[in-house]
Formats: C-alpha cells, structure tokens, sequence
C-alpha cells in the first residue's frame, strides 16, 4: 500500500519554468518533492507507453521511497540555488519531468490517483532562454537553423526540444484537460509570474494541497531576487520579457503567424 494519497505530474518543455514551479510545490510541508525520476539512473527504462498499472504503481511508490541525490538535487540545494524546506507528514507525491511525456496519457489512464500540471510558457521565451542556456543549447548551433525541430538536442522520443515539440505538448495538455478535466490543470507560466500568490493559492486549492506560510515566504523571496544560475528559482518578473528583445524577430513573427487562430494562441499572448 502506498505511503502517499495523491501524485501531481509536473510537466513542461525545458525552460518552462518547470523547476521554480516545482520548488513551490516543494515548499509544502506536506508534499514530498521529486525531480526529473524518470531521467535518472535509478528509474530510467523502468516503465514505457505500454507499462501495467502496476508497473506505473511501483515506478511511483519507487519514487516517493528514493532519498538519491540526483532525485533531491542535493548539490543545488547545498549551494544555496534551491531552498530547504521543513517537511511533515508527506501525504502528496509531487515530482517534475521535461522529458518522457509520452508517458502521461497511459500513466493517467492507469493511476486514477495521478494529476497532471501541464506548463506552457510562451515559446518565444522558451526557445530564447534555451539558446541562452550554454549547458543545453550547443555552442557551435544556430538557433535560426533549430528553432522548430531542436535537432541539435533531441537525441530520441524522450526529447522535447524545439518549436514543434512545444506544439506537441501543448497540444497533448489541452487535451488531457479535456479527457480528464478534474485532474489535469494547464498553467500559462506567465500568469504565475504576474500573480504568483495568487496563482499558486489556485494551483494547491486545485490539487488539494495546503497553503502554508512557507509557501506564502518561498514566493515572496523567490519573486524579489535573482540568481544567475541557468537552474536558479529566484528570478523577477521581467523573465517574460527578455525575448521581446533578444530572439531573432523572424523567428518571433513565424511562431506569432503559425499560432494566430488556432487554440494555442492564448499561450502566446
């Protein structure tokens, strides 16, 4: 028998803001906070698209149990990028993933007792702050030759780099909000971060998690400061604005032109 009640899937493209999201999360008492398992050594290849529902079980149960320093991001948190928090009686098993969605529909399907937060930041800002990334985006790439199919870094069905992949998600959220309205809560990134307590007082209340001071503080001192790390948590609002300014505007005017009209807009505006 599981030692948690729920679990919430936290999923994005990578520079989503998928990780300051989950650290929010992590910021409850009550939840207990995973990053990337499926990405890790421990747990990678350890389920796929076909896996039982009790393989999926087991994967998460597996999880919850995990104490690996890859899993708790121990090194950030030791240097001071990501916060410690007081934990109690973790009830909620939240973790982050930008690779492997795939496995979201059939692990929903399967676990009635698995959620979904789907986080769809403007693409122009995702694929400004992955060509800003020196740790993601290759330096000899031109981000003019990669935008739409992130050839450069997507390595296999795992990967979810560039334009198109963005669509794809995106996509794939909007319709699990369909399939599964009661579980699946779609976040535009830029609304957390023009409101965050506001937001996230949404997102809990959503998933049945509590809010607490801890939170309330996390959010006030994660919205004030930055950091420069590429993985830091503490950034200011102008985060939505920089590819206004940075991106090369083609490729800003081809996104705008593709997306106008169609139910994916929203999320470009």
């Amino acid at each position: 028998m599981s030692r948690f009640d729920s679990a919430v899937y936290i999923a994005g493209v990578a520079r989503s803001g998928t990780s300051w999201i989950g650290q929010i999360f992590n910021s409850c008492p009550s939840v207990r906070f995973r990053f990337q398992p499926l990405f890790a050594y421990e747990f990678k290849n350890q389920v796929n698209e076909d896996s039982s529902p009790a393989d999926f079980q087991n994967l998460l149960d597996g999880i919850y149990e995990s104490t690996g320093d890859f899993l708790l991001q121990k090194d950030k948190v030791e240097a001071g990028v990501y916060p410690q928090f007081t934990k109690e009686n973790e009830t909620t098993l939240v973790f982050k993933e930008n690779r492997y969605q795939s496995f979201i529909e059939p692990m929903m399907r399967k676990l009635p007792e698995v959620a979904l937060l789907g986080v769809l930041r403007h693409p122009c800002a995702v694929l400004n702050s992955w060509k800003n990334n020196a740790k993601e985006f290759p330096a000899e790439c031109d981000i003019r030759k990669e935008w739409r199919f992130g050839n450069c870094k997507n390595t296999g069905n795992e990967d979810y780099f560039g334009y198109y992949k963005w669509k794809e998600v995106a996509h794939l959220y909007l319709d699990l909000k369909d399939k599964y309205p009661d579980r699946t809560y779609v976040l535009r990134y830029e609304d957390l971060v023009q409101d965050p307590l506001g937001v996230a007082g949404d997102l809990f209340n959503f998933f049945n998690i509590p809010l607490t001071d801890q939170t309330r503080e996390f959010l006030e001192a994660s919205t004030s400061a930055s950091q420069a790390s590429y993985y830091s948590v503490y950034k200011t609002s102008d985060v939505t604005e920089k590819w206004k300014t940075d991106l090369d505007p083609s490729i800003a005017e081809e996104i705008l032109a593709d997306l106008s009209g169609t139910r994916l807009e929203r999320f470009a505006q």
